[in-house]
């Protein structure tokens, strides 16, 4: 995950105006070349942390190999699973908040190990606070929303190890059933639901009727090919409607 920092330096002068700032002569760009974003304070295994740094790398990879490059450097840190769970989870918790991309690619990472060691710190990571909005009145961002998908991220981790059989993952998910926020409910519901034996089920219906949240239990994942899709250009036609939907007027939109 390589990338630029930008740092800009100048000397605050006034304009004409005694409200205008303006900067002068002195101002500059600095830009320093960041082979990746974590510190590995608590490791001293340089061979370990080139192989986190090569998967998160690889992690978001483009092109026709991007896929097999992941998988082929997943492979390699998989031989050291058990190690890179503790530096893995020592490097969330030392990441600041703002590195959201960075802190879901390491529990993206936890997920995608499957260590049975790691429910706990999943566990952790989902019931962990969700500050508040701190992009108010922005309509294309939301830390909240970034926070809520790391930690759905987690759910499907722990949705993992208990597809794998581990006891503590299942109980994860039913007391995240009832989750104050709704996405991670759902998530913990639906990976129940998948992975659960039937002990499991029955404890979550029980819970879910209680709190009047059974719904809960008719929503499916699709896979998004099977989803199906909008049609039509700036007007959406459902596929039954069977009338082509209206052009826009842009003879009165260009006046």
């Amino acid at each position: 995950m390589i990338g630029i920092a930008v740092t800009r330096k100048g000397k605050l002068l006034r304009g004409k105006s005694p409200d205008t700032p303006l900067l002068g002569d002195a101002d500059t760009l600095e830009t320093k070349v960041v082979e990746h974003p974590f510190s590995f304070r608590g490791s001293e295994d340089n061979e370990l942390n080139a192989l986190i740094i090569e998967a998160v790398n690889r992690m978001g990879g483009t092109g026709a190999d991007a896929e097999d490059n992941y998988r082929r450097a997943l492979d390699e840190l998989g031989k050291r699973a058990a190690e890179a769970f503790e530096v893995i989870v020592a490097e969330y918790e030392a990441l600041p908040e703002d590195r959201y991309l960075d802190r879901w690619s390491l529990v993206h990472l936890l997920a995608e190990l499957r260590q049975p060691e790691a429910a706990g710190a999943l566990n952790r990571i989902i019931t962990s606070r969700i500050p508040a909005e701190k992009a108010r009145g922005s309509h294309d961002a939301s830390t909240v929303a970034e926070e809520v998908i790391i930690r759905t991220t987690a759910v499907e981790g722990v949705v993992r190890l208990s597809a794998d059989g581990v006891e503590e993952a299942r109980k994860i998910l039913l007391r995240h059933a009832s989750n104050r926020t709704f996405s991670i409910r759902r998530a913990s519901v639906q990976g129940l639901l998948e992975t659960g034996e039937d002990t499991d089920k029955r404890e979550l219906r029980a819970l879910l009727k209680e709190r009047g949240e059974q719904s809960l239990l008719r929503i499916k994942r699709v896979d998004v090919r099977e989803v199906p899709q909008a049609t039509g250009g700036r007007f959406v036609t459902h596929p039954e409607v069977k009338r082509e939907a209206p052009s826009p007027d842009l003879g009165r939109e260009a006046r």
